[in-house]
């Protein structure tokens, strides 16, 4: 049985890493041809071209992944079937399951080492390849952000023209205080810096101090607050897609985000739970193969491809469907893994069990 083991694991990952490889190759390739304009009429340095493609292929890896090894499970054990290997397999005694079950036990650890790939290497690669396109390409991925709205639990709330991440720095800040539904205190500055001692200091500030039916206003060349501690993190992920933040950053801005704005909360939590989820197409896309019934008598290879895609299609499609209704607050952020996934693994264990009562 660990030759049969070994035998299988072994020839899935030779086919999947070839696979991966190439879809890699070819996407990167579409990338750059899809720049050529840009490239050429920039005479950007070749050096600088292969390190903008190196940064883009942890991404394409990932992306291209879970295909990859639905094919490599679909041509192992189509190759099986064809060349009639499955008969001296299960007349040994080894049943149809303990044959897939090394399938599965790889698509559980390829699906947890693609998360921790992903959340660890893949977002941070991610930032860096978005700063070289904006300085290579000149494109809009800035993070800096314009006309942002903050709250916090203290009772702060805080408005700004616009937010430097390079300086952490806010421009026409407007701080609002509040104590239960009244206004104590305003703040009107012309910038505010953050640092790690001070915290943020409001640079040029009018303060407005409420007591009662009494306005107080002073002028101050340098105010601060020890209570207000938003992080600038916070001001930057507001601009920014939230599959590229990290993930603190991106928990603690759907926490900012459900208590203050509930529709963006639902689109924003869709798509960071659909970020997490995402290796888990590959575990999906393996069970799919593996459930498959390939007793075609001929052209067995074409045919299992086909009907193993047929149900990825479908896959995919469902998460799309239910990505969008997660979006318009229709069903719960959660469930909008959770259906997809359970979905297609009890539609393809149907047409499993059909195939073999056919």
């Amino acid at each position: 049985m660990r030759i049969l083991t070994r035998y299988t694991i072994s020839s899935i990952l030779k086919v999947a890493i070839v696979t991966i490889l190439l879809f890699a190759l070819i996407l990167a390739a579409v990338e750059l041809f899809s720049k050529m304009d840009q490239i050429m009429n920039g005479s950007i340095p070749v050096a600088r071209i292969a390190e903008y493609i190196l940064l883009s292929l942890p991404q394409y890896l990932l992306m291209v992944a879970s295909i990859a090894f639905l094919f490599s499970v679909t041509y192992f054990l189509s190759t099986l079937a064809a060349n009639n290997e499955l008969i001296p397999i299960l007349n040994s005694g080894v049943s149809p399951w303990r044959l897939k079950t090394p399938i599965i036990v790889l698509a559980i650890i390829l699906t947890a080492l693609g998360s921790v790939y992903q959340e660890r290497a893949v977002i941070n690669i991610n930032a860096a390849r978005d700063e070289l396109e904006t300085e290579l390409f000149g494109s809009s991925s800035t993070r800096d952000t314009r006309n942002i709205v903050l709250s916090d639990s203290d009772g702060f709330l805080i408005y700004t023209r616009r937010f430097s991440e390079a300086t952490e720095s806010i421009y026409d800040p407007v701080l609002i205080q509040f104590s239960g539904d009244s206004i104590v205190r305003r703040v009107e500055a012309e910038r505010a810096r953050h640092t790690d001692e001070s915290g943020w200091v409001f640079e040029n500030a009018r303060v407005y101090t409420v007591d009662g039916n009494i306005v107080r206003s002073g002028y101050e060349e340098s105010f601060s607050d020890p209570l207000f501690d938003i992080e600038p993190r916070l001001f930057r992920s507001q601009n920014t897609s939230i599959e590229t933040m990290d993930g603190e950053t991106a928990r603690d801005y759907l926490a900012s985000l459900y208590s203050n704005d509930r529709i963006t909360w639902h689109e924003k939590a869709t798509d960071y739970y659909r970020r997490i989820s995402s290796p888990l197409a590959i575990f999906v896309l393996m069970f799919i193969s593996a459930s498959m019934n390939f007793s075609f008598r001929k052209n067995v290879l074409l045919f299992s491809v086909i009907q193993s895609l047929s149900i990825a299609v479908i896959y995919y499609v469902a998460d799309m469907v239910f990505s969008i209704m997660g979006h318009q607050g229709a069903v719960e952020p959660i469930m909008t893994v959770i259906m997809p996934i359970a979905f297609t693994i009890l539609l393809s264990m149907v047409l499993a069990f059909l195939g073999r009562k056919i």
